[in-house]
């Protein structure tokens, strides 16, 4: 079990039990793929792919990953944004938020040991975050709302990691409910949790193709991310919008000779998804699972054309996925250029699926997932 593996680490290297235990999932998203930041809706469910944490308050901070070792010490109190922490630097913006945010955190010695996919789309970066933040607040008794350990979990990566993303991750991985998707709207930062069929699960097929080594040649490391960000604010600024949730379509089509083609089209695949998005969750509150296949396939084929977040080996693994034994519907999911698809397919038909849609991709890796609740500490 991971957990006893990593408090047995925690005790072989520190010599002593740890004060907290905390454990937070990654998440996968069904659909509403970059709509987050622009207020949009998104549909993320928390799964079985988890972050352990043991940690224990010190007079210095010492991480060690039993996955990616150890990390650079540090202290709380100094910690800035640019200081060279390795993948420390996650759980240090989160120290750093709670800072910023009037709270001041201890030092830890932690072990971490994680199941969560690096690279594959599934948010390894916010169970880390939301595990550290569980354990802050324990540490703290502050019992801080889900919903504010989340946007300083987003404050760490906005402010300290210098990624602008939106608040999804975060609250996938620390709101979820085992058995049931998140309807997020993230402008009004309300959740409905919407049941997932029983006879359906979610797989995970990820490539084994990094983001980084995917990403748009044209555009240097992973700044095409906020480069895409950049794009949707144009258009919400020229149209005289607080953001692209507050945008009709039809408005959008009105004044489309205004706007810079490509400009346009990140905005056009941002409608159409956040109508997707509560279609699906409609399709799902009504038993109507046919519905469902149609729906992911289009936001797919948006994120490859109109925000061209998918790339060559997305294209082919979601193309396996749709012609792959009991599939129901596919797509990719995360950030895109690289990583993995989601696919929600027929419990009977899961072994039958994977070997189709391993040997069409030509290898590729697939994890059949289990829906979660979110971070929490462990008693």
């Amino acid at each position: 079990m991971a957990k006893d593996r990593v408090v047995a680490a925690f005790r072989e290297r520190y010599g002593c039990e740890p004060a907290v235990v905390a454990v937070a999932p990654g998440r996968v998203n069904l659909i509403g793929e970059h709509t987050d930041y622009n207020g949009g809706f998104v549909f993320p469910a928390a799964i079985d792919q988890e972050l352990w944490l043991a940690a224990s308050p010190a007079s210095q901070s010492e991480f060690v990953s039993l996955e990616l070792g150890a990390a650079p010490m540090f202290d709380m109190d100094s910690v800035q944004p640019g200081d060279d922490l390795g993948w420390a630097a996650y759980p240090a913006g989160v120290a750093w938020a709670f800072r910023e945010a009037g709270h001041r955190v201890p030092n830890l010695q932690a072990v971490v040991g994680s199941s969560v996919p690096i690279g594959a789309g599934v948010s390894s970066s916010a169970a880390i975050e939301m595990a550290f933040a569980r354990v802050w607040d324990r540490l703290l008794g502050q019992d801080l709302p889900a919903l504010d350990l989340a946007r300083l979990g987003q404050r760490s990566e906005n402010g300290f990691l210098g990624v602008q993303s939106g608040l999804m991750d975060q609250m996938a991985s620390i709101s979820g409910l085992a058995g049931h998707a998140l309807l997020f709207d993230t402008l009004a930062s309300t959740i409905e949790p919407v049941p997932l069929p029983v006879d359906l699960q979610i797989v995970i097929c990820d490539t084994g193709v990094s983001r980084k080594l995917a990403a748009d040649p044209d555009v240097a490391g992973d700044s095409w991310y906020n480069e895409r960000r950049g794009q949707c604010e144009l258009v919400a600024s020229m149209l005289a919008v607080p953001n692209l949730r507050m945008l009709e379509r039809a408005r959008l089509e009105q004044r489309k000779g205004e706007l810079p083609e490509v400009a346009y089209r990140r905005a056009r695949h941002v409608l159409t998804e956040n109508e997707r998005c509560l279609e699906f969750a409609d399709a799902l509150r009504r038993g109507q699972t046919e519905r469902l296949g149609p729906l992911m396939r289009a936001s797919h084929e948006s994120l490859r054309d109109d925000y061209e977040v998918t790339g060559e080996a997305l294209d082919r693994m979601v193309e396996a996925c749709w012609s792959a034994p009991g599939c129901v519907g596919a797509r990719m999911t995360g950030a895109g250029f690289g990583g993995a698809c989601v696919a929600l397919v027929e419990r009977s038909e899961v072994a039958a699926f994977i070997e189709s849609a391993s040997g069409a991709f030509g290898g590729g890796r697939f994890v059949p997932c289990e829906v979660v609740d979110g971070a929490r500490v462990v008693e």
